[in-house]
């Protein structure tokens, strides 16, 4: 997988490679609250808006983003804490 470089970006020039975890430590799971969230929402009120056969497919179109959802955000992570790796390694060789 490729990772970006992020050296560049503000919260790296400003906090460093550990603002950069600390950030990846909060940001992340908070999103995958908003997640939940919003699923939980939806799943409690999505039956009202759809009735017979169509709510099946509501149902099935609902975990489908959702699935995708969270499927991009974990490989969000994962590339963000790929280059805060790459950058901690390169730090500790120069």
């Amino acid at each position: 997988m490729k990772t970006p470089d992020i050296s560049e970006t503000p919260l790296v020039r400003r906090y460093g490679v550990r603002g950069a975890k600390l950030f990846a430590r909060l940001w992340f799971p908070l999103l995958y609250v908003f997640l939940i969230a919003l699923t939980t929402g939806f799943f409690v009120v999505g039956p009202e808006f759809a009735t017979g056969s169509r709510r099946i497919f509501v149902g099935l179109l609902a975990g489908g983003l959702i699935v995708f959802a969270s499927s991009l955000l974990t490989r969000m992570r994962l590339e963000f804490l790929a280059a805060i790796e790459r950058l901690e390694a390169r730090g500790k060789a120069a």
